[in-house]
């Protein structure tokens, strides 16, 4: 009965509950948008099941069937079984599904402990109340993950930004450079071209009026000669008249100066370059005075190495302090940048603030106001956050970079300028160079780079 009915409701077109029921002149039944659908594909507008013309101003709305299909929509709202149209009221926990009166009895749940609906609501209540906290539990986190997320990649394509910027400008800053380096020197050489030419055609115009005076004493002497009246006395005449009118013709050759501009032009126009790199390897001196007794500085301050006292612990462990030495120079702002000699293994670099120091030694943590990277078992090892890097060779140079107005602190193997590592560095200390030598006993040295040193500039000023 229920199929039958339902059958009834159905529209014979697209086979679905009807929406919009119209009846035709024939007094079938349609939805409105499926019989003028059906029409459009037609020559004339017949019925889909008599095919009889209809003419589309007789479609009349079907009121009392639209009435009946609203309120079976709204028994929808309390769940209705498609297959039989009656309420879904019990519930199969075993196929976890709602049923219907006659659904309970069909084979497939036959025997199944069915509850009502709304007894399984009771028994069930707790356990979805508590996946439904779980689930907004996970939202929440999903929320707070997303909002994280989406700071982050507003800080990155900000940082992404500044750092484009940053890098056209320098670049910018040494295009304008090179360009007028460039310019300049294509300028002195056209200037010496100039100069060289128009001395050179000076000389030659001197030496083309004494080929003319020549060459018309050449003609004289060969006319007497062929006229048979030239005797010795005459020859004499001739002779110093020339002496006393023509010097005898020199062509001295200006001297170009090739050397000036062909000479190693890149490695001049490089060491200019000075005045113009605002971070270049600075000039450190070990401070003799923050060092542990275990270290030997060398009078120069530029080395240091372990003393044959050794302390008893290992060098560059994570915990204990680290016999180390400071550098003279401290840095409260800024950007810097040095280069150090390296060897063997166990050593570490950064920097570090004095109130750290305790009596020449440093442990080497952030936590502690010192930011290192260690180098031992052919790997780099910097504590914050803890990570490491195996070496591809050994290290001899590195370079180190502190940008305080950022607040970070950045290695490089100083030979290619590959980078190592970067760790947030800030303080509200003046931070120091600090240098932890080799455990292996090799020595440790502030590396320096003549080819950028300017003798008029203050050594410890950037």
């Amino acid at each position: 009965m229920a199929s039958s009915f339902k059958a009834e409701l159905t529209c014979s077109v697209c086979l679905d509950l009807f929406q919009d029921p119209v009846l035709t002149r024939c007094e079938h039944t349609f939805c409105r948008r499926c019989v003028l659908e059906f029409w459009s594909q037609q020559q004339r507008n017949m019925c889909p099941l008599c095919r009889k013309v209809c003419p589309s101003a007789l479609l009349l709305r079907n009121r009392v069937l639209d009435g009946l299909l609203e309120t079976l929509r709204q028994r929808d709202k309390v769940q209705l079984c498609s297959d039989h149209l009656l309420e879904r009221s019990l519930y199969c926990p075993e196929d976890q599904e709602l049923l219907c009166c006659q659904c309970r009895d069909s084979p497939r749940h036959r025997g199944h402990n069915v509850l009502a609906v709304a007894d399984a609501r009771a028994r069930y209540k707790e356990e979805i109340e508590n996946t439904l906290k779980l689930l907004q539990d996970r939202r929440s986190k999903c929320d707070v993950l997303k909002t994280k997320s989406d700071k982050y990649i507003a800080k990155l394509q900000d940082w992404a930004r500044q750092t484009e910027s940053q890098i056209k400008n320098s670049f910018r800053k040494l295009h304008v450079y090179l360009n007028g380096e460039e310019s300049s020197l294509i300028q002195q050489v056209r200037q010496e071209e100039r100069e060289s030419s128009r001395k050179l055609q000076d000389m030659t115009k001197e030496v083309f009026q004494q080929l003319r005076v020549l060459q018309n004493n050449i003609q004289e002497v060969e006319r007497h000669m062929q006229d048979g009246i030239l005797d010795l006395k005459g020859l004499k005449d001739i002779q110093a008249r020339l002496a006393h009118t023509l010097p005898t013709p020199v062509l001295i050759m200006h001297k170009v100066p090739f050397g000036k501009f062909a000479g190693p032009v890149e490695y001049k126009v490089w060491k200019k370059l000075r005045k113009l790199v605002d971070t270049v390897p600075m000039t450190l001196s070990l401070d003799p005075d923050s060092a542990h007794p275990s270290l030997e500085v060398t009078a120069d301050g530029n080395t240091v190495r372990l003393s044959e006292q050794r302390p008893s612990q290992s060098a560059c462990s994570r915990l204990a302090l680290e016999p180390c030495v400071l550098a003279a120079q401290g840095f409260s702002g800024g950007c810097h940048y040095w280069e150090v000699e390296v060897a063997g293994e166990g050593w570490a670099l950064g920097v570090g603030s004095r109130t750290a120091l305790e009596r020449g030694r440093l442990a080497l943590a952030p936590q502690a106001g010192n930011w290192p990277l260690t180098f031992r078992g052919g790997a780099y090892e910097c504590f914050y956050p803890l990570h490491t890097l195996v070496a591809d060779s050994k290290p001899r140079r590195l370079g180190v970079f502190l940008n305080l107005e950022r607040g970070y602190l950045s290695f490089y193997d100083a030979r290619k300028m590959s980078h190592i590592f970067t760790v947030p560095s800030k303080s509200s200390e003046h931070l120091y160079p600090c240098f932890v030598p080799p455990s292996s006993g090799e020595s440790l040295s502030i590396a320096h780079c003549e080819c950028w040193e300017d003798p008029d500039s203050d050594p410890g000023r950037m």
